[in-house]
């Protein structure tokens, strides 16, 4: 008996609630071999599939994958990084380091491709100091779709495009990064427990002009007062290293995280489990030393498949920014989300302090939340739905790149340079070549 494999493959965003059947493909000379059929549903460039949602799957289309596109060229003499798309960004860090660099943005996780860090304009720890991925990226090359490579440069309106616009744009191949001088891979960090969503922030506010590296968890269960733990960190000094001589900060090739079994529909993050862990989280001792670059960045990378915490069903991770001036909102969400009795156990706050570069970046001068929920949360997308709402009253947005539950008005209202951003699309891929089961959703293409 003959067996066939399928042409299809599965595809699953990182929350683990949307997936796909597509054709993935690992080079654009594989596309004649594609039938129209397929064809018809486009393309859309993919990495590590490390987005939450649906941004990076194409059902029924094409996946073109950037995993062969692993050049990384440290130029020491100009600070600068020639990398292609498929390079992780802990892939970057440790070629970087050798050379006494770092790059000067980086995400919660080292997995995030090159290209799918500037297709989010991902932030980091750092947003508030050193803005976006994109703005420390001097020059992109993208293939369209007809197989033909551009150059774009930072001052051109296609690279504004392509920063934030989701691979909607075409396939980059390759990326010019800034680095940033750095002695030794170390941070010191400072941690400062509080008892209230005003006392947070207030803190945030005071140690970023010490430590260009700031994040806030917030315990989003029991009480929902705000409470939790800030961390703040600079590097370190190499006097503050040698004292500590026994610290290792050496980066390893190949990290060797945790890897956990598939539970099956057994759901950890129940939210009884959920008050527990955020009620050992804020009392364990605030730690104030030295820790390792990778450790203080990228902490959820020691387990290298904790979305399957979330057991079958996934997890939906919700992140907006709002105003700086509209920080009472927060306070608001906190309220709905006690009515709603809706927990999280991974709440992260951030301040930003600029605006992305992009049409559609997500950054603007204020306050960013994050939050995971389990899926299937008793009155979740009731909850979201009112909370998209007044975000829109307050003038915030949602992140395109966690982002599995917005409709099209919302969006409209969010992102002020939409139609700016439609217009470039139009040009740069008059046939809608490049979409994702997001982009239909979303009416982008």
């Amino acid at each position: 008996m003959i067996s066939f494999r399928s042409p299809f493959t599965h595809q699953m965003g990182w929350g683990r609630t949307n997936c796909s059947l597509g054709i993935s493909l690992d080079n654009f000379e594989e596309l004649p071999g594609v039938t129209q059929e397929v064809l018809s549903r486009g393309a859309i460039p993919s990495g590590r599939f490390r987005s939450y949602g649906d941004s990076a799957l194409n059902s029924g289309g094409v996946n073109i994958n950037s995993n062969k596109f692993k050049k990384i060229d440290i130029q020491t003499d100009k600070g600068i990084a020639i990398c292609g798309s498929g390079v992780t960004i802990g892939e970057l860090e440790f070629a970087a380091h050798l050379h006494g660099f770092l790059p000067a943005v980086v995400p919660g996780t080292g997995y995030v491709t090159l290209g799918g860090a500037f297709a989010s304009d991902i932030h980091g720890k750092s947003q508030q100091s050193k803005g976006n991925f994109s703005d420390h990226v001097t020059q992109i090359t993208l293939i369209d779709s007809h197989g033909i490579a551009h150059e774009y440069t930072s001052d051109s309106a296609e690279f504004k495009a392509t920063a934030g616009g989701m691979g909607l744009t075409g396939f980059i191949s390759e990326l010019h990064i800034l680095l940033e001088a750095v002695e030794i891979p170390v941070i010191y960090q400072k941690e400062i427990r509080v008892k209230s969503l005003k006392e947070m922030l207030s803190s945030l506010v005071k140690v970023e002009n010490e430590f260009p590296f700031t994040v806030a968890w917030i315990d989003l269960s029991g009480k929902y007062h705000g409470r939790g733990v800030v961390t703040a960190g600079r590097y370190a000094s190499k006097d503050e290293v040698r004292k500590k001589y026994n610290l290792d900060y050496r980066f390893q090739k190949h990290d060797k995280p945790i890897t956990i079994p598939f539970l099956g529909r057994v759901n950890v993050m129940k939210k009884f489990m959920i008050r527990v862990f955020n009620s050992l989280w804020y009392h364990k001792p605030v730690k104030c030393g030295l820790i390792s670059f990778r450790k203080f960045m990228h902490p959820l990378d020691s387990i290298s498949n904790w979305n399957l915490l979330y057991g079958k069903s996934g997890f939906i991770q919700y992140q907006f920014v709002i105003p700086s001036l509209e920080s009472d909102f927060l306070e608001e969400v906190l309220l709905i989300l006690r009515e709603f009795e809706i927990s999280s156990a991974v709440t992260v706050l951030k301040k930003f302090g600029r605006g992305g570069s992009g049409y559609l970046s997500f950054p603007i001068p204020g306050w960013t939340l994050a939050m995971d929920f389990p899926a299937g949360t008793k009155n979740l997308s009731k909850a979201i739905e009112i909370l998209d709402r007044k975000l829109i009253a307050n003038g915030g947005r949602v992140y395109l790149t966690k982002d599995s539950l917005l409709n099209i008005d919302a969006m409209k209202n969010m992102y002020n340079e939409l139609e700016e951003w439609k217009q470039m699309k139009r040009k740069m891929d008059p046939a809608c070549f490049w979409q994702s089961d997001q982009s239909r959703r979303l009416e982008l293409c």
